[in-house]
């Protein structure tokens, strides 16, 4: 949500690779999980990113694991800015809602498994050229944060 009104307000194209997987696939990101697994996700999902970055500049939105694979984090190191929006497993999850789309969260106690992801994640995150912490922050409150992060980190021309 937060990477769409960026780039609304930034006039800038934007995607949102998940969707973009399950478009290609013609499935959602539950169903290949299901069929091919977890290693083949991800082999889609650095396709799609390193394609969606050729295609010029744009707001990309990823999921949370797409900086944990090697190739895919050096993609996304090389051919862009990459934002960490931080915030707590417990806001994260109120943020979500239905985990029942997030294959990594479905079942029991989904909240102990976000907090297993967060903490299994964290050095990747830490890659991320600009963390700005959203716990707390309405959308508007983040959209401003952000772009003062953006401007603050983007060299003046």
């Amino acid at each position: 949500m937060l990477g769409r009104r960026l780039a609304s307000h930034l006039d800038m194209r934007f995607a949102d690779s998940d969707k973009a997987i399950e478009d290609i696939a013609g499935l959602t990101i539950s169903d290949i999980f299901d069929i091919a697994g977890d290693a083949k996700f991800r082999e889609m999902e650095e396709r799609v990113i390193a394609e969606l970055v050729a295609d010029g500049p744009l707001i990309l939105a990823t999921g949370g694991g797409a900086i944990c694979r090697a190739a895919t984090a050096e993609i996304l190191l090389e051919k862009s800015l990459i934002v960490w929006l931080q915030a707590t497993p417990e806001t994260l999850i109120a943020r979500i809602g239905k985990t029942a789309t997030r294959p990594l969260l479905v079942g029991d106690e989904p909240l102990e498994k976000l907090r297993q992801l967060s903490f299994d994640r964290q050095q990747h995150y830490q890659k991320a050229h600009i963390h700005l912490d959203t716990d707390g922050m309405n959308a508007d409150k983040a959209l401003q944060t952000l772009i003062d992060a953006l401007d603050s980190f983007m060299p003046v021309k």
